[in-house]
């Protein structure tokens, strides 16, 4: 009970004003919104995923505004804590498998995303929803699990349809659950089946698969990120530079002095990707020299597509490499010391962009609407230097944990924990792997929607050592 009230204490404690606050994505996001709305289908700008736009888009559709769309976050961040609570009681039947939940429901760099206007804390919410329903399959009866395990599929597609990240989860989601429900009825394989097939159809319409590019940026994003943040093994293969030159024709030299010029920006800025991605993933001059004779963004994106898998193709160890280099970072920081400030960061820049894109959609934009002010996180981000030292230790004792973890399954030792820490662990590397293929975890936010898998990892870890220390004891 002491644990149950200390949770709800910090959920209602961490409670702020519905402000919300724009970032660098936000246009894109409100812009995607108005553009689904008035077409009436999934319609992206910017590069953006089309879930969290249609959100927007339904909220807009419905009456609401920017602060209603910080409500509906700031509630579906309350569901998450409790559904974790819940999930770790039924678990681990202890109570001290609440308190690295309550850690969790402090973080400051999950918290801020309750105010931000993008599509973080709902991806979040989803993605943890969806490992939640697995861990509690382990735990109930025939019928239950199969309904459980449903709605993990379920929720693993919409964290897809959020953010294109998640695309590895609904797949580990529905083997992991294929082989938790082992359907013997019927009725039982109904429901799996059903809960697929309304994971495809999400999947098929909402995510970027069925998205509508509206704009050049939208159209080369995916494979210019790939190309992008690949750059080191793209300049070092020959296969690939001879697809550039082929690709850019006569501006060859110039375009490899344009790719030189990006790779050499801010060399310390990532350091776990060794270079800085962006700088070539913003240079727009670059579209219109891999595009070739078709001058499209079409043509850029097939053009970054062939040269990328011609590195891949090239260089396969290299890029393994990378994959490998981003996971152990990704293990390590697990808990990033992210959100330390106390108050929430503002893109001043971008509230008139907002306040501009609102206006020319036919909608006023009150005041209240793009605020513009910071907005204070409280609880552990007014203590930057504990909360850095205890985000440390949550991380190195996630290591330890899967470290123990890992001898348990290879020894088979405590089958029921080494079961339900693989569900955590697995869907955990599902989460940011993609990230790690394609980007970058050096970009922290990525990693922040995994932090609630990592709080459960302690949960279990945490009750395992309590038992093992009892046995000892006792023996």
């Amino acid at each position: 009970m002491l644990a149950w009230a200390a949770l709800l204490v910090v959920i209602v404690a961490s409670f702020r004003p519905a402000v919300p606050v724009v970032w660098g994505d936000t246009p894109s996001f409100v812009e995607s919104a108005f553009r689904t709305l008035e077409a009436g289908q999934p319609t992206v700008a910017g590069g953006r995923d089309p879930g969290y736009p249609a959100l927007l888009a339904v909220t807009f559709a419905f009456g609401g505004d920017l602060g209603t769309v910080v409500r509906l976050q700031q509630t579906a961040w309350t569901i998450l804590m409790l559904a974790l609570a819940v999930t770790a009681q039924t678990a681990t039947r202890n109570a001290g498998g609440l308190v690295p939940i309550i850690l969790v429901a402090t973080y400051p760099g999950l918290l801020l995303f309750r105010n931000v206007v993008t599509s973080e804390l709902l991806f979040a919410v989803f993605l943890n929803l969806a490992m939640a329903g697995l861990l509690v399959a382990t735990c109930v009866g025939k019928t239950a699990r199969c309904y459980s395990v449903a709605a993990s599929i379920l929720c693993a597609a919409l964290a897809a349809c959020l953010r294109s990240q998640g695309i590895l989860v609904p797949i580990v989601a529905v083997l992991v659950g294929a082989s938790l429900a082992r359907p013997d009825t019927s009725r039982r394989l109904a429901v799996i089946a059903l809960s697929v097939a309304a994971a495809l159809g999400l999947l098929a319409t909402g995510s970027r698969f069925g998205a509508s590019n509206s704009d050049q940026a939208s159209v080369v994003f995916v494979p210019k990120t790939l190309f992008c943040n690949h750059l080191n093994i793209v300049l070092a293969s020959d296969a690939a530079r001879r697809e550039i030159v082929s690709a850019v024709g006569a501006r060859a030299d110039a375009a490899m002095a344009r790719l030189a010029a990006d790779f050499a920006a801010e060399p310390d800025r990532w350091s776990a990707l060794g270079f800085f991605g962006d700088a070539c993933l913003f240079d727009t001059a670059l579209d219109r020299d891999v595009a070739g004779d078709t001058g499209n963004a079409v043509g850029a994106a097939r053009a970054y597509r062939r040269i990328f898998l011609a590195a891949v193709r090239d260089r396969p160890l290299a890029y393994a490499g990378k994959v490998v280099r981003q996971m152990t970072y990704g293990v390590t920081v697990a808990w990033p010391a992210h959100g330390l400030d106390p108050a929430i960061p503002v893109s001043t820049d971008d509230v008139p962009l907002v306040s501009d894109i609102i206006t020319r959609h036919g909608r006023a934009a009150q005041p209240i609407d793009l605020q513009g002010g910071p907005v204070r996180i409280g609880l552990l981000s007014d203590l930057p230097v504990i909360s850095a030292c205890l985000f440390r230790a949550l991380s190195i004792a996630f290591v330890i944990a899967v470290i123990y973890w890992t001898v348990t399954a290879v020894l088979r030792w405590r089958p029921e924990f080494s079961a339900r820490g693989g569900i955590v662990i697995v869907m955990w590397a599902a989460s940011i792997g993609t990230a790690a293929v394609a980007h970058t975890l050096d970009v922290w936010r990525y990693l922040i929607p995994a932090v609630p898998m990592v709080g459960l990892m302690l949960s279990l870890f945490a009750v395992e050592l309590a038992e093992i220390f009892a046995c000892l004891r006792r023996g």
